[in-house]
């Protein structure tokens, strides 16, 4: 009996040291990203949120701090303003956001964000400052942007004019315009505080970005920090993913249960014939 205690504890202790690295993946589930839309409110006399998708006069509003606390990496906001809003001047995000959109904010708002953006658009006319390091921004129309960390693809797109103003004082890897759909040019790798739009068109030196992207360098670490899409993996060289996928587990645990019972049939018929 001493015996079978001691190898079953073994097989345990072995199905653990399986189990242990990848216990997290059993259990961890993408949540479901959450809207939040920003929108002044008169009758409050300031700015309010609602975790809603689209603005809706009939729920409550929260105040813009309720984002500090229920926000989390992976989320979205949208910001919708009016003609004769008061402005908004700053909005801070205190998580890594994989869409924020800037709607008819005619007046200055900086957005600051430490975790980065991951998808940001400016929209009718809006007038923004971006202080975070974003993957992808695109401007339309008559907006105006100014861009404060890396950013590694900008589009400027036409829907009604293309008259966009955007300047940037860090680095911008890949610029393209499009008009309506179809792509007009695209520029690679400009230097720190080389990048200026204005009225829609490319006014930077011609020596500080590429006409290629073949000269564009390697991503550096401060970049791809704040601006990884929600939900990547890390991938080895192959590009298979590095992490275990989450049913890689079953196989440890069929194991535990098929050794627990071999032991237990081999004890069982130890003691029948003893």
């Amino acid at each position: 009996m001493k015996r079978f205690k001691r190898i079953l504890a073994t097989a345990l202790a072995i199905a653990l040291i399986i189990l242990l690295p990848q216990a997290s993946s059993i259990t961890a589930k993408a949540d479901t990203p959450t809207t939040f839309t920003i929108k002044y409110v008169p009758s409050n006399s300031e700015w309010r949120v609602q975790p809603l998708a689209s603005w809706d006069e009939t729920q409550g509003t929260g105040a813009l701090s309720y984002l500090d606390y229920n926000a989390k990496d992976g989320d979205i906001v949208v910001v919708v303003g009016n003609t004769g809003d008061p402005a908004l001047q700053e909005l801070n995000l205190n998580f890594q956001a994989a869409n924020v959109t800037i709607y008819g904010l005619e007046n200055l708002i900086t957005i600051n964000a430490p975790k980065g953006i991951t998808d940001a658009y400016v929209l009718k006319g809006s007038v923004v400052t971006l202080n975070a390091v974003c993957k992808n921004v695109y401007i339309f129309d008559n907006s105006v942007c100014n861009l404060f960390k890396e950013v590694e693809f900008l589009q400027c797109g036409k829907e009604s004019s293309m008259t966009m103003n955007v300047n940037s004082t860090s680095t911008v890897g890949h610029c393209q315009f499009v008009d309506n759909g179809k792509v007009l040019k695209d520029y690679y790798n400009f230097k720190t505080n080389t990048l200026r739009i204005g009225n829609g068109e490319l006014k930077t030196n011609a020596t500080d970005y590429d006409l290629t992207p073949s000269a564009a360098p390697a991503s550096t670490g401060s970049a791809s920090t704040g601006a990884t899409s929600t939900g990547s993996s890390a991938t080895t060289g192959n590009g298979a993913p590095a992490s275990p996928k989450t049913g890689e587990n079953g196989y440890a645990i069929w194991f535990l249960a098929g050794a627990v019972l071999c032991l237990a049939g081999a004890y069982a018929t130890k003691k029948k014939f003893a």
